[in-house]
């Protein structure tokens, strides 16, 4: 299929609002802000992508996640929690 594009319905997606700590920043000596509470919202909400964004998908059970690739390019890394346990998403 090529020139096909992903439908990508009823996923969450990271938004680089808020999720930054001043715990994370001492932790780390990072040239960018990573972010380690990230906030979400359903992908019906998320406007602000363009179907030409590329995101980073994961997904274990049924929690499906997906994170903008301009975010992570920005911040570095996203820590985040799936039900199985602790995860880090990066660029």
């Amino acid at each position: 299929m090529t020139g096909a594009r992903p439908v990508w319905l009823g996923i969450i997606l990271a938004v680089a609002t808020g999720g930054l700590t001043a715990q994370s920043q001492t932790k780390r000596n990072l040239p960018y802000k990573p972010i380690d509470q990230p906030q979400f919202v359903a992908a019906a909400q998320a406007d602000f992508l363009q179907p030409s964004n590329l995101l980073i998908g994961v997904s274990t059970g049924d929690t499906i996640r997906a994170y903008p690739a301009a975010i992570l390019a920005q911040h570095g890394i996203v820590e985040d929690r799936m039900p199985d346990g602790p995860i880090t998403v990066t660029w």
